[in-house]
């Protein structure tokens, strides 16, 4: 997906036939204010319940994204739907952020319990996380979901992933982790969005190939390009 002089690029492998994890761009129509949403989220159960759970989300976020504007009031709203649907698959965890297309390329998110994302800074040749701004969606009602941002810079990289990528395990029980995935960032920074997802995702499956442990894998890679006719 291109915005703007962002490079997007999803993709989710599935453990079984269905799984729980999902993730979805939602751009706004406004000329005068572009915004892009991306939601990566992971329900806690598995299967079928996983998978139902995920397109009532998926519905729900299309649904009221248009109507309500505000991150945090949405998540709020989104909390108390699941924790009213879904009394017994009630855990789901998210990532929601919104690109912008202003002078600075601000990112508004929210994280809903979800694993952090890592921001490769290019200027620096660093990484950091995103870490939680409030509880997994549906843990109880009236949860209070805190906005952050980050600045994106020419060359800046975003991955949101679930856990079934930093939890994959090889035979002696490790786990794959971020510190594995974070260096994937760091060498590939110059890449695109598609090549970084794949060698991130080629590793990971090198590296619990010998276990039996199995999880849906997804992974968003946001990438602000270097120079764009248009905005520069």
């Amino acid at each position: 997906y291109k915005f703007g002089d962002f490079d997007i690029y999803g993709v989710c492998v599935q453990a079984s036939f269905v799984g729980g994890d999902y993730f979805d761009y939602i751009e706004n129509s406004e000329e005068e204010d572009k915004r892009l949403a991306i939601i990566v989220s992971d329900a806690a159960t598995s299967g079928l319940p996983a998978a139902a759970q995920s397109m009532f989300l998926s519905g729900a976020i299309r649904m009221g994204s248009a109507f309500l504007p505000g991150i945090s009031r949405f998540l709020g709203k989104l909390n108390n739907l699941i924790f009213d649907k879904f009394p017994y698959e009630r855990f789901v965890t998210l990532f929601y952020c919104v690109l912008t297309l202003n002078s600075n390329r601000l990112v508004l998110y929210a994280n809903a319990g979800h694993c952090p994302p890592i921001h490769y800074h290019r200027e620096k040749n660093e990484t950091s996380r995103l870490k939680s701004t409030g509880g997994f969606l549906g843990l109880m009602r009236d949860q209070k979901y805190v906005v952050e941002d980050i600045r994106m810079k020419p060359g800046d990289i975003l991955a949101v992933y679930t856990d079934g990528i930093t939890e994959a395990r090889n035979a002696r029980g490790e786990l794959f982790g971020e510190e594995r995935l974070e260096k994937i960032l760091l060498e590939r920074a110059d890449e695109d969005p598609s090549v970084i997802a794949y060698a991130a995702l080629e590793e990971v499956a090198r590296f619990a190939k010998d276990s039996d442990f199995a999880d849906d894998q997804t992974l968003v890679v946001i990438k602000r390009r270097l120079s764009d006719p248009e905005t520069s």
